[in-house]
């Protein structure tokens, strides 16, 4: 409840959990109303990448790229409706094969084994991302449409976590009305 300045500590995100998972792509994604119920049973085809380093919670990106569109009226511009939208997040959990699928475009075989072509690959994916923040709200965000920009692993240092930053290219889709994303806020209870 907002305070008599208007401000509402309840609308504070202060994360404390979540999780990531990723479907193979075309995936069905929950419609507006079923995201919206708290105890939403997302589709068995997401499989969670698991544990997240501390610091490395996802993390949105987005800026419009390319000239705007000017007009012969002094002023008047709008733009061009490109843009570059990232989601960064660094995977802790290294041997979890979902990880190593993300990093080969492929899975692992039943040996453990797979082969990695550094040049990336092409596989495209359905993204979902969901916070728990300590007012209690959760705010989750699903792209249909996302590839691996790039994958690196960090510095190998003893006694640390090592971890796996993925940074996700997300492309416009359809199926959230030709937009990157969709989203919801379940406001805290």
């Amino acid at each position: 409840m907002a305070d008599a300045q208007g401000n509402d500590i309840e609308l504070v995100g202060v994360p404390l959990s979540g999780r990531i998972a990723i479907a193979p792509f075309a995936t069905a994604i929950p419609t507006p109303e079923t995201g919206a119920d708290p105890e939403l049973a997302l589709n068995a085809a997401f499989k969670p990448i698991g544990l997240v380093k501390k610091d490395g919670g996802p993390q949105l990106a987005y800026a419009a790229t390319g000239d705007p569109l000017d007009f012969w009226q002094d002023g008047y511009e709008i733009p061009s409706g490109l843009a570059e939208v990232t989601l960064s997040t660094t995977a802790a959990e290294i041997l979890n094969a979902e990880v190593r699928k993300l990093v080969a475009g492929v899975a692992p075989d039943v040996d453990g084994y797979v082969e990695v072509d550094g040049g990336g690959h092409a596989t495209r994916y359905v993204l979902w991302i969901e916070e728990i923040f300590k007012s209690s709200a959760i705010r989750r965000r699903v792209c249909p449409n996302v590839s691996i920009k790039s994958s690196t692993e960090d510095k190998n240092s003893r006694g640390e976590v090592l971890g796996i930053a993925f940074v996700f290219n997300i492309k416009r889709s359809a199926a959230v009305g030709g937009k990157h994303w969709g989203e919801w806020v379940l406001p805290a209870e």
